[in-house]
């Protein structure tokens, strides 16, 4: 842990600074940051630099001059205090004796102290790993160097007649006196030095059997004893438990002579006991001697997950051990757990599943999923360790004298030093395999088809909007992320997307309608393979060409016909004769398309075809709340309304300007446009007990025959409906979500005028389903009308039709007359959202452990739910008339068959071929 030079190896005196000469002012750094670099500065050995930490949680004044909170300090601050003390143990900062007289018990004093205050801190997912980075930074507070006079036996080795005089006052000297006076981390540098002198010369076995003591006594204060070490002195102290010597002892066999997997499975049995332990215990020696200990363990576990990546990549694809790569995955995800380096929820899910698959026939599909999930886990535990160290290591750095490659090599260096990055290894060669078998491309087509155009690189479609206009010439799009509910710019003519998306997502949707050519990546390789691939012709015409079965290319197009901007939609003219006479609200069964919008009637003609089809599924109940409510409450501040309205096509020329613009406008409706109480009143009426129910979006420009409006309105789920305040708030979310800013572009795109736009509202009891789907009764990428399209997810359907997180949802086909289903893709999704428990709020996030969930793990089941669904989804295209586009949940039991419910249908809208 001390490796290299330091400074002031002999002796010396008179207090130097302890730091560079540098203008703090000039490079960045919060105050928190600038404080600690002129602390730095101003004081210069060890003890002095360690309490000038120790005082930041202890000081109130000097808490105050570096912006530091002691009882509760913010993660950043941890994490640059922690950047801070990495630099000083590993001797990067140099120290310097400070002229006074200061045994080393006093430096074990103040690691007491920093250790005490860091377990006082309350405990977060983030704070936690760094706390425990600091820990092992700290020399030890055991018993034998808090001693008013510790480390003696280097003073008696000194003393001793069998070694000559120039190695006594070697140690003397440069050891003993400046140890005894003012120690730091170049001491044990001294003493290492000494040793190997020591053991290469011509001195007596007793001189080196003291030294070789001594360096071990040396260690354990500098807190660098090795594992065995660690390990035999937990054992003889009864610690972590009184019966934890034979853990141990297991452990250090399998060490020895067992395999890595053994090895492994014996190293998590100790951690296990350390954290047990660990978890109720109080600050003292023990705590810290059992908590290095782990440390200890994690890097040894570290060396043996090294062990395993190797042996998978020397072994290639050809020869994959799948048993033994779920097994080590397993290791490494709960050692990460236990050393809170991730999300514990999401490590622990993880896990489960491992075991569960190791213990089944090979479903390649499934450990896809898996292994795309902890792909995720890895990169999102890079991603933070860049957020939470970058930001302040290279400046501060800088201000340390700290060599500058080493600093902007930190945040890489404490990556690859972490189980994650093997677990990274090892999921880069499963993944190989996977894939090899599966013989799968690593691109899905959201719209197969041919596109012209520009070729053009952006970070988001926002981007496409700011910098683009509806006068430019077509492009395709490289893009770098979406989230799934954007609305596509009409210049836009394909898309290559760098992440996957659910195909049914809003956005997905809209580019069938629209004949967007579409393909995502399952992953950033894939996508920066392509783009760096065809980086020539960025800013050139090219032809993307996107297969129904994923194949893609990108060419020059030269020789190709002129590209053309594609329409937007067709032109739509809404209705102004829309029926608003009535104000109240009404049951859902008496909606029609003219009093409230086409998606309240097709939920009443739902309902109706719900009855004639109990045994294959059913619908929620619920009620509407027609235009004319809105337009009552709009009418006193109606010109003002159509005002704004006007505004907004006439100013909204980039996507900032219209989104200030319609944030404007929903903030006028919400002052405005007021909601009677008798309405809400109504509303409760109509639902028997209290009920949950989902307030929808009803407007009479969405689910229509040429243009569907999926996901431009919003919906809001999980409102109590005995609850009058919380309705009268949803009901005008609902209302004000004409003005989002992708609803208005859409309507102007599809040459809707703004003040014929109307909004009535479903209110529908809600479903808290197991599982949610949306489901094309053809199947929108290969236009085969016998296939009907399904997408299915863990809990509420928000994740489906928003792709507002990454991964994958199921994606199954159903044929209807065969009755087969074929499973494309199992959910890599790794929170189900599920409804909130907290009074006021809609959806809360769990962890899914696919392990326990029956359409994940049942093959049988999974196939009959399907064809249910299928066959629901069949019949409403029947009922309808026209190929529908269904949304519905699936609520699960331990002693009956699933219930399907219906809870949206519109119709199909794709553009022409």
């Amino acid at each position: 842990r001390f490796p290299g030079s330091g400074g002031g190896g002999g002796g010396g005196g008179g207090g130097r600074s302890g730091g560079p000469n540098v203008d703090v002012a000039s490079l960045g750094l919060d105050k928190l940051g600038e404080y600690i670099a002129r602390q730095n500065q101003d004081n210069g050995s060890w003890r002095q630099k360690l309490e000038f930490v120790r005082n930041l949680f202890y000081e109130q004044k000097a808490a105050d001059e570096a912006g530091f909170t002691m009882k509760a300090p913010n993660t950043d601050h941890l994490a640059c205090i922690a950047i801070y003390l990495h630099f000083l143990s590993t001797n990067q900062i140099e120290c310097f004796e400070d002229g006074r007289h200061y045994r080393p018990n006093h430096h074990s004093n103040l690691a007491s102290d920093i250790d005490k205050a860091l377990d006082a801190i309350p405990l977060t997912p983030s704070n936690a790993y760094v706390c425990r980075k600091i820990r092992p930074l700290l020399p030890s507070y055991s018993s034998a160097y808090t001693a008013s006079v510790p480390l003696t036996r280097i003073r008696d080795i000194a003393h001793r007649s069998d070694i000559p005089k120039d190695m006594k006052d070697d140690i003397k000297h440069n050891l003993q006196n400046k140890l005894h006076r003012c120690a730091g981390p170049e001491d044990l540098v001294t003493a290492e030095r000494i040793m190997n002198k020591a053991n290469h010369g011509d001195y007596s076995g007793a001189f080196k059997e003291q030294m070789r003591i001594f360096m071990v006594e040396l260690r354990e204060f500098f807190n660098a004893a090795g594992l065995e070490d660690r390990l035999h002195e937990l054992k003889g102290r009864k610690l972590p438990s009184g019966s934890s010597a034979s853990v141990i002892d297991t452990f250090l066999d399998k060490k020895r002579h067992g395999l890595t997997g053994d090895k492994l499975d014996s190293l998590l049995l100790v951690r296990r006991e350390c954290n047990q332990w660990l978890s109720s215990a109080q600050h003292g020696e023990d705590k810290q001697r059992v908590r290095l200990t782990d440390v200890e363990l994690e890097q040894f576990a570290f060396v043996l997950l090294a062990e395993a990546a190797k042996h998978f990549e020397d072994k290639g694809p050809g020869d994959f051990d799948t048993t033994f790569a779920l097994r080590s995955a397993a290791a490494a995800l709960e050692n990460a757990k236990m050393s809170m380096s991730v999300d514990a929820k999401e490590a622990e899910a993880l896990e489960a599943e491992a075991h569960d698959m190791a213990g089944k026939p090979l479903d390649l599909l499934r450990m896809k999923a898996w292994i795309d999930r902890c792909t995720r886990l890895c990169t999102a535990f890079s991603d933070a360790m860049q957020k939470l160290f970058f930001g302040y290591v290279v400046p501060l750095g800088k201000a340390l004298g700290v060599d500058e490659h080493a600093a902007s090599q930190f945040v890489e260096a404490e990556v690859r030093a972490s189980v994650i990055f093997q677990l990274s290894r090892i999921m880069s060669c499963f993944s190989k395999f996977v894939k090899k078998e599966l013989n799968a491309p690593p691109w899905t087509a959201l719209y197969p088809g041919k596109a012209h155009g520009k070729l053009v690189e952006f970070d988001s479609i926002g981007a496409i909007l700011n910098q683009h206009s509806s006068s430019d010439a077509p492009i395709v799009a490289l893009l770098k992320s979406a989230e799934g509910d954007e609305d596509i710019p009409p210049f836009v003519t394909g898309i290559v997307l760098a992440h996957e998306l659910p195909l049914l997502s809003h956005l997905g949707v809209r580019a069938r309608q629209q004949g967007v050519v579409f393909t995502c990546s399952d992953g950033a390789d894939a996508f920066y393979g392509l783009r760096n691939g065809i980086a020539s012709n960025i800013g050139s015409q090219v032809e993307l060409e996107v297969s129904a079965s994923g194949q893609v290319s990108v060419k020059p197009s030269t020789g190709a016909p002129a590209a053309k901007a594609r329409q937007a939609t067709e032109t739509v003219t809404l209705s102004s004769n829309i029926d608003a006479s009535k104000t109240n609200v009404i049951a859902n069964r008496e909606a029609s398309e003219a009093l409230c919008g086409a998606k309240a009637a097709a939920a009443a003609e739902i309902l109706t075809i719900a009855a004639g089809h109990q045994a294959l599924f059913q619908a929620p109940p619920g009620c509407v709340l027609p235009f004319g409510a809105m337009l009552a409450s709009a009418q006193a501040s109606m010109p003002e309304y159509q005002q704004l309205a006007k505004e907004f096509d006439a100013a909204a020329t980039s996507g900032d300007a219209a989104d200030a613009l319609a944030s404007k406008i929903r903030k006028f409706i919400a002052d405005k446009w007021q909601i009677p109480p008798a309405v809400t009143a109504s509303i409760q009426e109509a639902f028997a007990g209290d009920v949950r129910v989902m307030v929808r979006s009803s407007a009479n420009c969405e689910d229509l025959q040429k243009i569907s409006g999926a996901g431009l309105y919003d919906s809001i789920a999980n409102v109590a409906v005995k609850n009058q305040a919380a309705l009268s708030t949803a009901v005008s979310r609902v209302w004000q979500s004409l003005w989002t800013k992708r609803a208005a572009l859409s309507r102007r795109a599809a040459g809707m005028k703004h003040e014929d736009a109307a909004m009535g509202i479903l209110i529908q009891q809600m479903v808290a389903g197991d599982l949610s789907f949306i489901a094309f009764s053809n199947n929108p990428i290969t236009r085969d009308p016998n296939q009907v399209y399904v997408e299915v997810c863990v809990g509420m359907g928000e994740t489906l039709a928003s792709a507002g997180q990454s991964g994958t949802p199921y994606r199954v086909v159903y044929d209807r007359q065969s009755g087969d289903v074929s499973v494309l893709a199992l959910s890599s999704f790794s929170v189900a959202l599920v409804p909130s428990k907290v009074d006021g709020a809609e959806l809360s996030a769990e962890t899914i452990d696919y392990s326990t969930v029956p359409f994940h793990t049942d093959v049988e089941y999974r196939k009959r739910l399907v064809a249910r669904i299928g066959a629901a989804v069949v019949a409403l295209e029947t009922a309808r008339g026209s190929p529908q586009d269904v949304e519905g949940v699936i609520s699960q039991s331990t002693t009956n068959e699933p219930q399907v419910h219906i809870v949206q249908a519109r119709p199909m809208v794709l553009a022409d071929e």
